[in-house]
This record gives structure tokens, C-alpha cells and sequence, in this order.
């Protein structure tokens, strides 16, 4: 019933009703539920909540458990949340862990952690400067999509610093090679066209890379 109700609350919501009165349900949901129920809990969370909002702190050791959890869709669920919104205070308590799952052997667990980590990245910098050389194994890793996910905290580095990173340039420049060769999986394509928005994020790279350097172009 209040897996029912929480989705109601949603819907509520999405029409520009209030119903701040779930907002703590959601978090207990996301705390003591089935699998199934901690989901739309950490669904109705991610909607009501942001970054700043004092209840989120209340969710902090549900996420540490997720975690931690044998689990793979809480664990999933926990780092989807850690992404999408985290207390900046709090990403210290829960970095090790975030850390450790881009060495997990599911590839989806792997995207998830290095997405968390670009989030880190952009709201307290500092933090993760620690990981750079993990960044560099995600890029080379063997499932594209982490691959993919990794390029996005590359370009926000590369914006910031382009200096600290051309010794990666051949590294883009292979990727490029791979994805316009049609050697990602079909479902990468788009009418055809192979990866797209991988081949603009590429390009992207390249150009802040090679900008005022002329033996980027010889």
C-alpha cells in the first residue's frame, strides 16, 4: 500500500502539488523495503529531494548498506541516488566504497560508480583528485559503456586543464578509430550511424585538446 501511495505522491508532485508529507515515507521506504519497494522509494527520493534538503541526511546509511549489499539492483539503486544527488559533507564517508566498485565485475555496477564519481567530481573537485589514475583504467575498460562514461569527467578535466591530459591524446584518437569503424555493439548505433554522440564527445575532447597547438594538425 504505500509502495501505491508513494507513486500516487509522484504523480502529485509531477502535476505541481506539493506533498511534502511523503517525503519521509520515501526515504523509509527506501530504508526497510522489499527490493522492489526500496526502488520506488529511491525513485520518489531522487524526485522530492535535492542536494541541499536537510532529510537527506537520513539516507546516508541506507545508501552506506546498499553498498555494501550482495545485492546487485540495491547496490544499483544506491549508486543511481549517490549520482543523481549526494551531500557534498558526506561523499568522504562514502567514496571507498563508490571507489571500489570500478573493479566490480559487472559491467553496469562499473558505469554506475564511474558516473558517481563524475558527480563528485563536479560539486567537490578536490575529493577525487586521489582517483585520476582510476579514471584512466575506466577508459580503457573493455565494456564501451564504461568507457563511454568516462569521457564525460575527461572533458570537464580537459576544459579545466588540457595540458595535464594530451599524453591521452592517441588514446581518443583510437577510440575514435574503433566507433567510427563499427566496432562497438550495434546498439550503440543510431539510423546506421555508428555512436553518434560517442564520436561528438570524441571530437569535443580532440579540439580542446589540439587548440593552439599546430603539431596536433601535421
Amino acid at each position: 500500500m504505500m509502495k501505491e501511495l508513494m507513486v500516487r505522491s509522484i504523480y502529485c508532485e509531477m502535476l505541481g502539488y506539493e506533498a511534502s508529507f511523503s517525503y519521509i515515507h520515501a526515504i523509509k521506504l527506501a530504508q526497510q523495503g522489499t527490493v522492489l519497494e526500496k526502488r520506488v522509494g529511491y525513485l520518489a527520493v531522487s524526485l522530492f529531494l535535492n542536494e541541499s534538503h536537510e532529510l537527506l541526511l537520513l539516507l546516508v546509511n541506507t545508501v552506506l548498506k546498499d553498498l555494501q549489499s550482495t545485492n546487485l539492483i540495491e547496490v544499483c539503486m544506491a549508486l543511481t541516488v549517490v549520482s543523481q544527488m549526494f551531500p557534498k559533507d558526506m561523499i568522504p564517508a562514502i567514496l571507498p566504497l563508490v571507489e571500489e566498485k570500478l573493479n566490480h565485475p559487472k559491467e553496469i555496477i562499473r558505469r554506475k560508480a564511474v558516473l558517481a564519481l563524475y558527480k563528485f567530481y563536479l560539486i567537490a573537485p578536490n575529493q577525487v583528485q586521489h582517483i585520476h589514475n582510476k579514471f584512466r583504467k575506466a577508459l580503457c575498460d573493455k565494456d564501451p559503456g564504461v568507457m563511454t562514461a568516462s569521457l564525460h569527467i575527461y572533458l570537464q578535466m580537459i576544459q579545466e586543464n588540457p595540458e595535464a591530459y594530451k599524453d591521452l591524446t592517441p588514446s581518443f584518437v583510437t577510440i575514435l578509430k574503433q566507433v567510427v569503424g563499427g566496432k562497438l555493439p550495434m546498439d550503440f548505433n543510431y539510423h546506421t550511424v555508428p555512436a553518434p554522440w560517442l564520436q561528438i564527445q570524441l571530437l569535443r575532447i580532440l579540439s580542446l585538446l589540439g587548440k593552439n597547438d599546430q603539431s596536433y594538425f601535421i
